[in-house]
Protein backbone atom coordinates (compact mmCIF):
# COMPACT_ATOMS: atom_id res chain seq x y z
CA UNK A 1 0.00 0.00 0.00
CA UNK A 2 1.28 3.52 -1.10
CA UNK A 3 2.44 5.70 2.17
CA UNK A 4 0.19 8.64 2.78
CA UNK A 5 1.84 11.78 4.58
CA UNK A 6 -1.71 12.61 5.88
CA UNK A 7 -4.79 9.89 6.54
CA UNK A 8 -8.16 10.41 7.55
CA UNK A 9 -9.25 7.74 10.54
CA UNK A 10 -13.12 7.20 11.36
CA UNK A 11 -13.58 4.99 14.17
CA UNK A 12 -16.93 3.35 14.00
CA UNK A 13 -18.41 0.37 15.26
CA UNK A 14 -21.70 -1.56 15.30
CA UNK A 15 -22.48 -2.02 19.22
CA UNK A 16 -22.96 1.30 20.23
CA UNK A 17 -24.14 1.17 23.78
CA UNK A 18 -26.64 4.21 24.16
CA UNK A 19 -28.06 3.61 20.45
CA UNK A 20 -27.38 0.37 18.72
CA UNK A 21 -26.08 0.46 15.27
CA UNK A 22 -27.27 3.95 14.93
CA UNK A 23 -24.39 4.30 12.35
CA UNK A 24 -26.45 2.32 9.96
CA UNK A 25 -29.75 4.83 10.36
CA UNK A 26 -30.63 6.64 7.17
CA UNK A 27 -30.39 10.35 7.06
CA UNK A 28 -32.50 11.52 5.96
CA UNK A 29 -35.45 8.60 7.29
CA UNK A 30 -36.82 6.27 5.77
CA UNK A 31 -34.41 5.71 2.68
CA UNK A 32 -31.32 8.55 3.05
CA UNK A 33 -27.97 7.24 2.57
CA UNK A 34 -26.26 5.73 6.29
CA UNK A 35 -25.26 7.91 8.71
CA UNK A 36 -21.81 7.06 8.57
CA UNK A 37 -22.09 6.97 4.78
CA UNK A 38 -22.55 11.02 5.25
CA UNK A 39 -19.58 10.78 7.66
CA UNK A 40 -17.06 9.20 4.65
CA UNK A 41 -18.60 11.40 1.80
CA UNK A 42 -18.04 14.22 3.56
CA UNK A 43 -14.02 12.86 4.98
CA UNK A 44 -13.35 12.16 1.42
CA UNK A 45 -9.88 14.19 0.27
CA UNK A 46 -8.93 11.23 -2.13
CA UNK A 47 -8.72 14.39 -4.91
CA UNK A 48 -5.85 15.61 -2.69
CA UNK A 49 -4.16 12.73 -2.10
CA UNK A 50 -5.46 11.52 1.39
CA UNK A 51 -6.89 8.63 1.73
CA UNK A 52 -9.63 8.03 4.45
CA UNK A 53 -10.31 4.66 6.26
CA UNK A 54 -12.50 3.23 9.03
CA UNK A 55 -11.14 2.06 12.26
CA UNK A 56 -13.43 -0.97 13.56
CA UNK A 57 -13.67 -3.15 16.15
CA UNK A 58 -11.94 -7.51 15.34
CA UNK A 59 -15.15 -9.25 14.85
CA UNK A 60 -17.76 -6.50 14.13
CA UNK A 61 -18.62 -8.66 10.78
CA UNK A 62 -21.84 -6.29 9.99
CA UNK A 63 -19.28 -3.59 9.60
CA UNK A 64 -16.70 -5.30 7.75
CA UNK A 65 -19.47 -6.40 5.39
CA UNK A 66 -21.09 -3.16 5.08
CA UNK A 67 -17.72 -1.67 4.12
CA UNK A 68 -16.94 -4.38 1.57
CA UNK A 69 -20.29 -3.50 0.21
CA UNK A 70 -19.66 0.33 0.10
CA UNK A 71 -15.90 -0.03 -1.04
CA UNK A 72 -14.58 1.85 1.53
CA UNK A 73 -11.02 1.08 3.10
CA UNK A 74 -10.91 -0.23 6.64
CA UNK A 75 -8.48 -1.48 9.23
CA UNK A 76 -9.39 -3.47 12.28
CA UNK A 77 -8.26 -4.07 16.11
CA UNK A 78 -9.07 -4.79 19.17
CA UNK A 79 -12.97 -3.65 20.37
CA UNK A 80 -11.55 -2.38 23.77
CA UNK A 81 -8.60 -0.22 22.52
CA UNK A 82 -9.15 2.20 19.98
CA UNK A 83 -5.97 3.66 20.18
CA UNK A 84 -4.58 0.87 19.07
CA UNK A 85 -6.97 0.24 16.37
CA UNK A 86 -4.93 4.08 15.44
CA UNK A 87 -2.29 3.05 15.48
CA UNK A 88 -2.56 -0.16 13.46
CA UNK A 89 -3.72 1.95 10.31
CA UNK A 90 -1.59 4.59 11.17
CA UNK A 91 1.44 2.47 10.43
CA UNK A 92 -0.03 0.92 7.92
CA UNK A 93 -0.54 3.48 5.72
CA UNK A 94 2.89 5.07 6.82
CA UNK A 95 1.06 8.49 7.74
CA UNK A 96 3.17 11.55 8.84
CA UNK A 97 0.49 13.43 10.46
CA UNK A 98 -3.50 11.49 11.22
CA UNK A 99 -6.95 13.22 11.48
CA UNK A 100 -9.14 11.63 14.07
CA UNK A 101 -13.26 11.28 13.05
CA UNK A 102 -15.78 9.56 14.13
CA UNK A 103 -18.66 7.60 12.96
CA UNK A 104 -21.29 9.25 15.01
CA UNK A 105 -20.93 12.25 13.09
CA UNK A 106 -22.64 12.81 10.12
CA UNK A 107 -22.47 16.85 10.43
CA UNK A 108 -18.60 16.90 10.27
CA UNK A 109 -17.95 20.03 8.76
CA UNK A 110 -15.24 19.47 5.63
CA UNK A 111 -13.96 23.09 5.17
CA UNK A 112 -12.94 22.96 9.19
CA UNK A 113 -11.25 19.32 8.60
CA UNK A 114 -9.32 21.11 5.82
CA UNK A 115 -8.60 23.84 7.78
CA UNK A 116 -7.27 21.60 11.36
CA UNK A 117 -4.99 19.78 8.65
CA UNK A 118 -3.47 22.91 7.67
CA UNK A 119 -3.28 24.32 11.06
CA UNK A 120 -1.38 21.28 12.12
CA UNK A 121 1.15 21.46 9.66
CA UNK A 122 1.29 24.98 10.19
CA UNK A 123 1.95 24.87 13.59
CA UNK A 124 3.80 21.93 14.28
CA UNK A 125 2.04 20.64 17.04
CA UNK A 126 1.72 17.45 17.81
CA UNK A 127 -2.52 17.54 18.61
CA UNK A 128 -4.58 20.68 16.98
CA UNK A 129 -8.07 21.26 17.17
CA UNK A 130 -10.70 24.02 16.54
CA UNK A 131 -12.60 25.31 19.08
CA UNK A 132 -16.52 27.21 18.73
CA UNK A 133 -17.60 24.80 16.37
CA UNK A 134 -20.89 22.63 16.95
CA UNK A 135 -20.40 19.35 18.82
CA UNK A 136 -19.89 16.99 16.56
CA UNK A 137 -18.79 19.38 13.28
CA UNK A 138 -14.39 19.08 14.48
CA UNK A 139 -11.99 16.67 14.19
CA UNK A 140 -8.94 16.43 15.75
CA UNK A 141 -5.42 16.17 13.95
CA UNK A 142 -1.95 14.90 15.59
CA UNK A 143 1.56 14.08 14.15
CA UNK A 144 1.74 9.85 14.16
CA UNK A 145 5.02 9.92 15.90
CA UNK A 146 2.98 11.28 19.07
CA UNK A 147 0.48 8.62 18.54
CA UNK A 148 2.79 5.83 18.00
CA UNK A 149 4.85 7.48 21.63
CA UNK A 150 5.32 4.67 23.62
CA UNK A 151 7.23 5.93 26.70
CA UNK A 152 4.05 7.33 27.91
CA UNK A 153 2.67 4.77 30.88
CA UNK A 154 -0.95 4.12 29.40
CA UNK A 155 -3.88 4.17 31.52
CA UNK A 156 -7.13 2.65 30.79
CA UNK A 157 -8.62 5.43 29.37
CA UNK A 158 -6.25 6.09 26.74
CA UNK A 159 -7.04 2.27 25.17
CA UNK A 160 -10.92 4.36 24.36
CA UNK A 161 -9.64 7.82 24.06
CA UNK A 162 -7.17 7.87 21.28
CA UNK A 163 -5.08 11.28 22.31
CA UNK A 164 -5.65 11.80 25.99
CA UNK A 165 -2.14 10.11 26.61
CA UNK A 166 -1.29 13.15 24.26
CA UNK A 167 -3.34 15.85 26.02
CA UNK A 168 -2.07 14.57 29.77
CA UNK A 169 1.53 15.48 29.26
CA UNK A 170 1.60 18.77 27.86
CA UNK A 171 5.32 18.60 29.22
CA UNK A 172 6.25 16.60 26.53
CA UNK A 173 3.42 16.93 23.85
CA UNK A 174 2.70 20.69 22.16
CA UNK A 175 -1.28 20.37 21.91
CA UNK A 176 -2.76 23.65 20.68
CA UNK A 177 -6.40 24.68 19.89
CA UNK A 178 -7.68 27.62 17.79
CA UNK A 179 -11.20 29.51 17.79
CA UNK A 180 -12.10 28.07 14.33
CA UNK A 181 -12.19 31.70 12.22
CA UNK A 182 -15.06 31.28 10.01
CA UNK A 183 -17.65 31.09 13.10
CA UNK A 184 -15.53 33.28 15.59
CA UNK A 185 -18.04 35.56 17.89
CA UNK A 186 -20.70 32.51 17.32
CA UNK A 187 -22.61 30.34 19.93
CA UNK A 188 -22.33 27.57 17.86
CA UNK A 189 -20.29 24.84 20.53
CA UNK A 190 -23.72 24.66 22.28
CA UNK A 191 -25.25 23.16 19.17
CA UNK A 192 -25.32 19.20 19.78
CA UNK A 193 -24.90 17.44 15.69
CA UNK A 194 -23.14 14.42 17.31
CA UNK A 195 -25.35 11.05 17.79
CA UNK A 196 -25.13 9.28 20.74
CA UNK A 197 -29.03 8.79 21.76
CA UNK A 198 -32.14 8.91 19.91
CA UNK A 199 -32.74 12.51 20.52
CA UNK A 200 -29.35 12.94 19.07
CA UNK A 201 -30.45 11.09 15.74
CA UNK A 202 -33.78 13.34 15.87
CA UNK A 203 -32.13 16.29 15.44
CA UNK A 204 -29.95 15.95 13.06
CA UNK A 205 -32.48 13.96 10.82
CA UNK A 206 -34.24 17.29 11.26
CA UNK A 207 -31.20 19.08 10.31
CA UNK A 208 -30.95 17.42 7.00
CA UNK A 209 -34.50 17.78 6.14
CA UNK A 210 -34.25 21.35 6.09
CA UNK A 211 -30.27 21.69 4.72
CA UNK A 212 -30.25 18.50 2.42
CA UNK A 213 -26.65 16.24 2.38
CA UNK A 214 -24.40 18.97 2.09
CA UNK A 215 -24.01 22.12 4.81
CA UNK A 216 -21.16 23.67 6.72
CA UNK A 217 -21.41 24.99 10.31
CA UNK A 218 -22.25 28.06 8.92
CA UNK A 219 -25.06 26.80 8.00
CA UNK A 220 -26.18 24.85 10.72
CA UNK A 221 -25.94 28.52 12.60
CA UNK A 222 -28.11 30.23 10.30
CA UNK A 223 -30.91 27.27 10.78
CA UNK A 224 -30.41 27.37 14.38
CA UNK A 225 -31.21 31.40 13.80
CA UNK A 226 -34.29 30.74 11.84
CA UNK A 227 -34.96 27.42 13.69
CA UNK A 228 -33.94 27.10 17.06
CA UNK A 229 -36.79 24.22 17.79
CA UNK A 230 -34.75 22.16 15.91
CA UNK A 231 -32.18 21.70 17.91
CA UNK A 232 -34.43 21.65 21.52
CA UNK A 233 -34.46 18.01 21.89
CA UNK A 234 -31.24 17.22 22.71
CA UNK A 235 -30.14 19.91 24.77
CA UNK A 236 -30.36 17.45 28.12
CA UNK A 237 -27.92 15.48 26.54
CA UNK A 238 -24.32 15.55 28.55
CA UNK A 239 -21.45 15.05 26.60
CA UNK A 240 -18.77 12.68 28.78
CA UNK A 241 -15.72 14.98 28.98
CA UNK A 242 -12.23 13.47 30.40
CA UNK A 243 -9.49 16.01 31.50
CA UNK A 244 -5.80 16.06 32.18
CA UNK A 245 -5.58 14.69 35.70
CA UNK A 246 -4.68 17.17 38.36
CA UNK A 247 -0.64 16.76 38.88
CA UNK A 248 -0.49 17.44 42.24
Amino acid sequence: MQQAFVCILIQARSGSTRLPGKIYAPLPAPDGPALLAHVLRRLDFRAAGIPTALVIPEGDAALGEWCERAGALYFTGPEEDVRERYRRAARALGARYVVRATGDNPCVDRSAAQATIDALQRTEADLFSFSGLPLGAAVEAMRAEALLDDSIPALPEHCEHVTLHIKHHPERFKTLHETYPALRGCASATLRVTVDQAEDLRVVDAVFRRLGPDFDSAALMELFEREPELFAANQHVEQRVFRAPDPT
